[in-house]
């Protein structure tokens, strides 16, 4: 409720095609390195969050505060709720062990023996629905971050591609952010740059 009458709030919902995403996951597969799709995201939206400013920032006492850190936080689901631990420098840190601290993380919390720290100074919150099958929602603020996005089920959909139908992977994203610091302009480029990191793997080298 805080959140809700805190930021006015607008969502925006962009598919993306996750063929190539899957092969590079297959690919990580075959040098033993295990790492889901979560994992992936938290890495290619950390690389995206470093070149958006604003989508990392807070609003406190109605100023704007930068951050010169990148944490993301990744909600995880209790019987009685929700906990959003973070990764700590998410922007500098390894697939593996950013895959190796979700799992860490997520166990201490469904164990209830997460430190209270580890849920202190995120900077911006990955919500995670796809396994249900959930293929658009709204998720709500993690305050006093301005955005917070909302993963969505990877289904085989019916697409054109070079004039040609053919059949793809397309997962939806779902952004909420607070419309006092990030509009829809802003919001709109920060999810294509997602896109085309989700799409095109090897930019995150770039």
């Amino acid at each position: 409720m805080a959140s809700v009458q805190t930021s006015p709030t607008v969502t925006f919902n962009l598919s993306v095609d996750m063929t190539e995403m899957k092969h590079y996951r297959e690919q990580l597969k075959r040098v033993d390195i295990n790492v889901s799709y979560t994992d992936l995201i938290v890495k290619f939206v950390a690389k995206a969050l470093s070149e958006f400013p604003l989508l990392n920032c807070s609003v406190e006492d109605n100023k704007i505060i930068y951050k010169k850190y990148i944490n993301v936080g990744v909600a995880v689901a209790l019987e009685n709720g929700l906990l959003v631990p973070n990764i700590a420098d998410a922007d500098k840190k390894s697939l593996p062990v950013i895959s190796s601290e979700i799992k860490e993380l997520a166990k201490l919390a469904r164990e209830g023996k997460l430190p209270p720290e580890k849920l202190k100074g995120g900077t911006f919150t990955i919500t995670n629905l796809g396994m249900y099958g959930i293929e658009s929602f709204s998720p709500i603020i993690n305050q006093p971050e301005v955005a917070i996005m909302g993963v969505n089920t990877i289904e085989d959909k019916v697409v054109v591609r070079n004039g040609e139908i053919c059949i793809r992977p397309i997962m939806n994203l779902s952004l909420t952010a607070d419309h006092r610091v990030v509009d829809g302009s802003l919001a709109a480029q920060f999810l294509h740059r997602v896109k085309n990191l989700l799409e095109t793997p090897a930019l995150i080298l770039a």
